[in-house]
């Protein structure tokens, strides 16, 4: 995370993991399917991702799913929840910015997430036949699974889902001369 962004060594990894959990549950998994995405967790718990699927998780993965942790963790290193009231955070040898202040900021974050997701996405576009997965989620995957037991490089959370249509239908309209 800190190669890819401004985030510094100091951040809570207790703050830090629900983000990345919840940034690889709505703006990760949501856009390859379920079917790839668990495709790439089980060879990341089997040491066995290797080819196009380290290329797409190296490459393009990792940078989007930076991005929207950082744009999932913003909120949180503003603001807590202490003793069941919710405080701005305050130290001694800084000052807060305002709540327009990070949402300002928040949108610039969003923007190079939205950047990378891209990239993602248009790289599975032009590679499509080279991760089978995109094409084989069912309906029952759009459910939620609490039961899954998910946690690796991402520390994935137990949300499943399928391939955006977005990407289907971008997938299905690309020239039969790209691979």
């Amino acid at each position: 995370m800190k190669q890819y962004t401004f985030i510094n060594g100091s951040v809570d990894p207790n703050i830090f993991k629900p983000c990345a959990i919840l940034a690889q549950d709505e703006h990760i998994q949501q856009v390859i399917g379920t079917d790839l995405f668990n495709k790439i967790l089980n060879d990341i718990r089997n040491n066995t991702l290797s080819g196009n699927y380290l290329t797409l998780v190296d490459s393009y993965m990792l940078k989007a799913v930076a991005w929207w942790t950082m744009y999932e963790l913003l909120p949180h290193l503003y603001m807590k929840t202490d003793n069941g009231s919710i405080v701005v955070r305050t130290s001694d040898d800084s000052t807060p910015i305002s709540s327009q202040d990070l949402q300002n900021y928040r949108d610039q974050v969003r923007e190079k997430a939205q950047f990378y997701t891209q990239r993602m996405i248009d790289y599975l576009c032009f590679n499509s036949g080279l991760f089978p997965e995109l094409n084989t989620n069912t309906l029952q995957q759009l459910s939620s699974n609490p039961k899954a037991n998910r946690s690796t490089i991402f520390e994935i959370g137990s949300r499943t889902g399928t391939i955006s249509p977005e990407l289907a239908r971008m997938i299905s309209n690309k020239p039969n001369n790209i691979i």
